[in-house]
């Protein structure tokens, strides 16, 4: 029961999470930008796109590793 509450908080609280450390980033990439130190790649927005893809897939496969059981269903499974 406590690791469904846990898995629930975790999942409303991840957007949270990740929304301020976008908001963080920007304004590291703003004042790079100003300095004239920021590199190429950084400022190209597929690259981004690619990570952020890349970094939910891992988290997905994770959380499904660590949720499904042996037999049938998953954490949720009667």
């Amino acid at each position: 029961m406590i690791r469904i509450v846990l898995l629930v908080i975790v999942l409303v609280m991840a957007p949270t999470a990740a929304f301020f450390l976008w908001a963080w980033a920007v304004k590291i990439k703003e004042e790079r930008k100003l300095a004239g130190t920021l590199p190429e790649w950084q400022d190209l927005p597929l690259t981004w796109l690619a990570i952020a893809g890349l970094v939910c897939l891992i988290m997905g496969v994770l959380v499904m590793f660590f949720t499904q059981s042996q037999g049938y269903g998953g954490l949720f499974a009667p």
